[in-house]
This record gives C-alpha cells, structure tokens and sequence, in this order.
C-alpha cells in the first residue's frame, strides 16, 4: 500500500501483505544505495547531522509502528570524540510506545531485524 508521493521499491524489499506487516516507501529510497548509506549524505538527500525516513511500516493488529532510515552523525557536535559517519536505522514502537533505536550498516540489516522482530510478535502464548 502506498500513498501518491511514495512508490513502492522495485526491488526485493516489498510489501509483505501476507504477514500483516506494510511497508510505505519514500520517494527518496534508492535501493542501489542498501549498502552504502553515505551515498544519501554524499548527494545531498540526508543533511550534515540529520536523519531522513526510508520507510515507515505499520501491522495494525498488533498496534506495531516502524520507521526504517538513514542518519548522518557527527560527534564534534556533541564535543565527543569520533568520526562522522552514515548509518542506516530502525525506530520500533508498540501501542505508540518507543520501543527501540537501532542503527545498521546496510538496509537489508535493518529489514531482518524489522522482520524477527514482527514475528516475534506473532508468536504464540
């Protein structure tokens, strides 16, 4: 399911109708680029020190809400220690609460982990 200005991937990162879990793809995503997140920071599509959603996913039947991204950080911000660098994330909330921030070196690393989690939830007891 996708709204007007989102289209979905053309790639293997497609909506999993089947399980419940849909995903609505930014027009900004390049799946060329899964593996090098700097690519979004080298062209201009995430900011010095910002963050840009790829993804949003959502299984309404177990109140499950998941952003999927890439995030520029730069430490000397935050007068820490540190080179800057590109990383892709996974923000996961249940019943609107945040339950996890994690961040991932390439995009499929994010979705397995969406996923396991997703299923998780569908376990029975």
């Amino acid at each position: 399911m996708t709204t007007p200005d989102e289209q979905p991937p053309t790639n293997r990162h497609a909506e999993s109708p089947t399980s419940g879990l849909i995903l609505h793809w930014s027009a900004a995503y390049q799946p060329a680029w899964d593996a090098t997140p700097g690519a979004y920071t080298a062209r201009g599509i995430v900011g010095w020190g910002r963050s840009r959603r790829l993804a949003r996913a959502e299984d309404r039947a177990v109140a499950l809400k998941a952003y999927l991204g890439v995030q520029h950080d730069d430490p000397s911000r935050w007068q820490v220690a540190g080179e800057p660098r590109t990383v892709f994330f996974l923000s996961l909330f249940l019943a609107s609460r945040t339950i996890a921030l994690r961040t991932f070196a390439t995009l499929p690393e994010a979705l397995a982990e969406l996923h396991a989690f997703h299923a998780r939830l569908h376990l029975p007891g």
